[in-house]
């Protein structure tokens, strides 16, 4: 009995080494609220890394624009804006209200630009940012990658060094994460962690054989990942690892001792349905670190299985 593998990670015959997603421009939803100060102070600091412009969202639905609320924002916007330059006054700030609900003014912001940053926890436009649709809508909905932010306590490892780590399972969208994570880490001048998992979903098309053959496929991926890694960033220190439990707690776990956690939008094998399943909605509630999940184009996206069930026996 055979097990076919396929990872992409070793597909840039004939491209440049990375092939960078470059980032001009982060969009941030804001509220007044602390949790969403944190990821201002995260969108800055990126902003900064990336040489981006900055863009400041509010929003309320019409029917709650009364002159009073219309002010609180405005004064919202001009104390957002000057708290970036007083962070990062090289960064370009821009303001913009929306007069609509939250969630489809991120989404329509989401449209033209490169990044969208929320934070974890939110009050007034953005209530229930994290818990409640308005997250939920940003990473189903939204055009671009998104980044959600936690509060500083949550779930953190008090021993935390600096690294990035991503999940990988071979996928498009995998490669795509790994890329960006290569950036992130070269920008921030820390090492890159890579997760695999073999532990499948129960009623998946994938094979269960226990420790036959799955997990050599799981290690191959990571491997590939690794040696994807040193072709593009040779002097990138980077490290892998292949666990035997879910991929949720996997990187939940590791996120807690981690600077960034990234995630493909859409995966394969034990990470598939990253985005838009469980695996996603589990680790933006309990990571312990800012989690970005990177959007792959549809021109890109593939459906091909990492493993796929072997023929049965003629």
């Amino acid at each position: 009995m055979s097990v076919e593998s396929q990872n992409h990670f070793g597909d840039r015959k004939g491209r440049s080494p990375v092939a960078r997603s470059p980032i001009r421009r982060i969009t941030i939803g804001l509220d007044g609220s602390a949790g969403a100060e944190r990821a201002l102070n995260w969108a800055a600091d990126e902003a900064a890394m990336v040489g981006a412009e900055l863009r400041l969202v509010f929003a309320w639905p019409i029917g709650d624009l009364v002159h009073q609320t219309k002010e609180h924002i405005l004064r919202c916007s001009e104390e957002a804006k000057a708290t970036v330059a007083g962070l990062r006054p090289e960064v370009t700030c821009t303001s913009t209200i929306f007069e609509e609900a939250a969630s489809l003014a991120l989404i329509e912001a989401s449209q033209d630009t490169d990044l969208l940053v929320v934070g974890s926890r939110g009050h007034g436009g953005f209530t229930g940012l994290l818990l409640g649709s308005v997250a939920q809508h940003c990473l189903y909905h939204s055009a671009c990658s998104v980044v959600v932010v936690p509060p500083p306590t949550h779930h953190r490892n008090a021993a935390a060094s600096s690294r990035i780590v991503v999940g990988v399972d071979g996928s498009v969208g995998a490669l795509a994460a790994l890329d960006r994570a290569i950036d992130e880490a070269l920008r921030r001048l820390v090492e890159i962690e890579v997760i695999g998992s073999w532990t499948f979903p129960g009623t998946s098309n994938y094979l269960f054989t226990g420790n036959y053959a799955v997990p050599a496929a799981a290690r191959e991926v990571v491997d590939a990942a690794l040696a994807h890694v040193a072709l593009v960033a040779p002097d990138l220190l980077a490290e892998g690892r292949v666990v035997e439990y879910p991929p949720a707690l996997a990187l939940s776990e590791a996120s807690r001792s981690a600077d960034l956690l990234v995630v493909g939008s859409r995966g394969l094998g034990a990470f598939r349905g990253l985005l838009l399943g469980s695996v996603s909605h589990h680790v933006v509630h309990h990571a312990g670190c800012p989690v970005m999940v990177v959007r792959t184009p549809p021109a890109q996206s593939s459906d091909a299985p990492l493993i796929r069930r072997p023929p049965e026996p003629s």
